[in-house]
């Protein structure tokens, strides 16, 4: 078993010197994360850093250019590739699913005809959200899975219930193959990836690892310290909802690019007005956000708009927020299975000190002894099982 040790790497920007560097540097050692990388964007002005190993088995230090997955910040990506499709009329938002995917019955209940691009990207299907098949690494992968969406439980009506849902993004993966006419991850790259400059960004092992790169890390056990290397794989019919490899730059670049007027480089990408409307509400959301945008979850701080979302998959855990008023911008990439509390807490810091919004007072409930009891049993999810004991 191998501990996470406090590493400072040098190739780190002299002007992460500062309290961001230090509250990472707290959350770091608090939660024996092997790694930690950071970028912010404020004012067109970037400060980034990194902190610790990308892989324990090495001691190879954590770079701010070493690709992590992303885990499902992958889903603003494709939210992103979606709209611009939409924007040049190649996709339609509000159109039936069925009218790109004909004869192909998603769910049990048979929705295609009452579920749209815009349901998918905002989590409004009502639909089973964790169906982790594995299609394999061939490019009819998504078609595959896709294909067995008819067997997928359906929860709520369309529009009725707001609720995480990757199927969701799959299927919207593959609606995209079909518009554009090539693999989804091939969509990505020249519509997405490209214009922005996102040199590194990917979407499998083999072409991550002749970069620098970190890989995902767990506990060898709950609440332990000690950390062991997990899983690297991840099949392609799910790339859609959380595949892609990036590192601080590349994603510097993108929230960059969505702060921006949907140019690059002095060329048209998508119409200012389209990239907008991502962040615009499309439905209430539960405990995640505020409300749910095309891709983007959205909160309000202190009279704010905050846009983001986080990652979470096998051994690695990552964060982007935004804040289009202040032209601000927050990435947090950790390889380490409990990086979410590092990075919440880094992003707490970073919009309480350096943004100075006021966030609001957690609320605190209080159930006597008979709620309890009614909630305590067991729940199973599709690969989960929980008791709960009062």
């Amino acid at each position: 078993m191998i501990a996470a040790g406090l590493v400072q790497n040098e190739e780190r920007d002299d002007m992460t010197t500062d309290g961001l560097e230090t509250i990472v540097r707290a959350e770091q050692e608090r939660w024996t994360a092997p790694g930690v990388a950071w970028g912010v964007l404020r004012d067109g002005e970037e400060r980034t850093g990194a902190l610790g190993v990308a892989k324990l088995t090495t001691g190879e230090p954590m770079r701010t250019d070493s690709l992590c997955r992303i885990a499902s910040i992958s889903k603003v990506f494709t939210a992103t590739l979606a709209t611009i499709l939409a924007d040049e009329g190649t996709l339609d938002l509000d159109a039936p699913v069925s009218q790109y995917l004909p004869g192909v019955r998603i769910s049990e209940a048979g929705i295609e005809d009452r579920i749209t691009p815009r349901h998918l990207l905002s989590h409004g299907t009502g639909m089973l959200g964790d169906y982790f098949v594995d299609q394999g690494l061939g490019e009819d992968a998504l078609a595959r899975a896709i294909g067995e969406f008819h067997t997928l439980r359906q929860y709520a009506e369309p529009d009725e219930l707001w609720f995480y849902c990757n199927s969701g993004f799959h299927l919207a993966g593959r609606v995209i193959e079909v518009v554009a006419g090539k693999p989804f991850d091939a969509v990505m790259r020249e519509r997405v990836f490209e214009p922005p400059g996102l040199e590194r960004a990917c979407f499998f092992s083999h072409e991550a690892i002749v970069h620098p790169h970190a890989i995902g890390h767990n506990q060898v056990a709950p609440g332990a310290d000690e950390h062991v290397p997990a899983g690297q794989y991840y099949p392609r019919n799910r790339l859609p909802a959380g595949g892609i490899y990036a590192n601080i730059p590349d994603l510097l670049r993108f929230a960059r690019f969505h702060l921006g007027d949907g140019t690059s480089n002095g060329q048209r990408v998508i119409s200012a007005e389209a990239l907008r409307a991502m962040r615009e509400p499309q439905r209430q959301a539960a405990n995640w956000a505020d409300q749910w945008g095309i891709g983007w979850d959205l909160r309000e701080i202190d009279g704010v708009q905050v846009i983001g979302h986080g990652g979470s998959i096998n051994g690695f855990k990552s964060l982007l927020t935004v804040v289009p008023e202040r032209q601000s911008a927050l990435v947090l990439l950790t390889n380490s299975g409990r990086g979410d509390v590092v990075n919440r807490a880094v992003e707490r810091w970073w919009i309480e000190h350096e943004l100075g919004l006021r966030l609001p007072e957690r609320p605190r409930v209080t159930l006597d002894d008979t709620a309890l009891t009614q909630m305590a049993g067991r729940y199973h999810g599709p690969d989960t099982t929980i008791d709960l004991v009062p």
